[in-house]
């Protein structure tokens, strides 16, 4: 008779200790997910950051180049006027 009461508590108890298992596993893969999506994360931030200091430095160099060229193109002008004003 204990047999017959004994048997279904064990296979519960067994059960439960199963689902527990189960239960940290996932709450351990859900962690290494978690984790791996922090890292992936930071990359995405780290490229975007790089693209972004690259782009700046495109921008300068061509603000730059046309600030040259502007002041060439002024000085070059400011010679031609000098030779057409009369001499005083």
């Amino acid at each position: 008779m204990t047999k017959t009461f004994a048997l279904p508590l064990v296979l519960a108890a067994s059960l439960g200790l199963a689902a527990c298992a189960e239960a940290d596993t996932a709450a351990d893969d859900t962690a290494d997910a978690t984790e791996e999506t922090a890292e992936d994360l930071g990359d995405a931030a780290d490229e975007a950051m790089g693209d972004m200091e690259a782009a700046a430095d495109d921008a300068m160099g061509d603000m730059e180049a046309a600030a040259d060229d502007a002041m060439g193109e002024d000085a070059m002008a400011d010679d031609t006027m000098a030779e057409d004003a009369p001499a005083e």
